[in-house]
């Protein structure tokens, strides 16, 4: 057994505490029993159902809530070799590390959202050779192009926000970047997929374009975040988070998905937008999409394909529910 999401077991901890209120509830309903007379003789009055019976409805209610937990973790067990084939092309990333990825409107925050649509690319482009630039306030390569797709995924892996000294979000040095490292002999299909929340405090991104069109490339821009917005959390060197961010006045800043630039971009730089939802599958789409141009068949290789559990946690959660309703709530006349 293995899990695909495991950092979402620890709401497992959540369970001790519905204990706790349960049994405090249970110990405030003795109490005014008691002070109303004599506890059997007002159950008995009342037709209430025992202790016994409460107890049952919260223990069927506990197991459906940990089963829940256990089927959104996404439980995986056996596999299948899959082998696979691909079409290689040249692909540069561009990932976001401004402070504004540190934002949690999608699970379980932007930044964690975007590497898992990036490791989905990874393993799908094999055969491919793929950099890394990262970007804030200033751009970096991170890698170079490579086939070492392994390592790349680690690079990735390791990447925080804050990283870069510069501070702030430079989308076209990002892209202009990005475009760069495209420039090399060959004819293989050349694209680069900016993976950010849209966020532009300086520069103009559409200027970053001309440099896509000089390397024969195409963008592609994958979306992280909501439209809402959400605050952008500060946490301390153990991860907890100590306050929220907040501009010079003193205002609470508030960071949103800026959807209609990053539409524009893609649909400008001759790609396709597609906003994250932290499974993979939208990476997925885009490395179908930038391998539509054609490239040259590379030998597939043997993966795992594993397979999902979770519906089993979750009907049998949907049965404990089920038979919650079924204790009764009255005793029997």
């Amino acid at each position: 057994m293995r899990w695909a999401d495991p950092e979402l077991l620890k709401l497992l901890w959540l369970l001790p505490l519905i204990v706790l209120a349960g049994w405090l509830v249970e110990r405030r309903r003795a109490d005014l029993e008691r002070l109303l007379g004599a506890p059997s003789a007002l159950r008995a009055r009342i037709g209430a159902a025992g202790a016994g019976a409460r107890w049952a409805r919260r223990a069927l209610v506990l197991a459906a809530i940990a089963l829940g937990i256990l089927a959104l973790a996404r439980p995986q067990a056996g596999f299948r070799s899959v082998t696979t084939t691909s079409k290689g092309v040249d692909l540069v990333v561009a990932l976001d590390l401004s402070r504004s990825m540190d934002a949690r409107d999608i699970r379980p925050d932007r930044l964690r959202a975007a590497k898992r649509e990036i490791a989905s690319l990874l393993t799908t482009l094999e055969g491919s050779a793929i950099g890394l630039v990262g970007f804030a306030g200033e751009a970096q390569v991170l890698s170079p192009l490579s086939t070492d797709l392994e390592g790349l995924a680690s690079l990735v892996e390791s990447a925080g926000s804050g990283d870069l000294d510069n501070a702030g979000s430079n989308l076209e040095k990002a892209i202009a970047l990005s475009a760069r490292l495209l420039k090399r002999p060959g004819d293989r299909p050349r694209a680069i997929v900016l993976v950010s929340d849209g966020e532009n405090l300086s520069g103009d991104p559409r200027s970053g374009l001309g440099a896509v069109r000089d390397a024969n490339a195409r963008l592609f821009v994958i979306g992280v975040g909501s439209r809402e917005g959400t605050t952008i959390p500060v946490v301390d060197e153990r991860g907890r988070v100590v306050r929220q961010k907040r501009d010079p006045s003193g205002n609470v800043v508030l960071s949103r998905l800026d959807e209609p630039l990053l539409r524009d971009l893609a649909r400008r730089g001759g790609g396709r937008y597609e906003r994250a939802d932290a499974t993979g599958r939208v990476a997925l789409r885009i490395a179908d999409a930038v391998r539509s141009d054609g490239g040259s068949e590379t030998r597939g290789q043997t993966v795992r394909a594993y397979d999902e559990r979770f519906g089993w946690f979750a009907a049998t959660a949907g049965l404990f529910l089920v038979a919650e309703r079924l204790v009764p709530r009255r005793r029997k006349k």
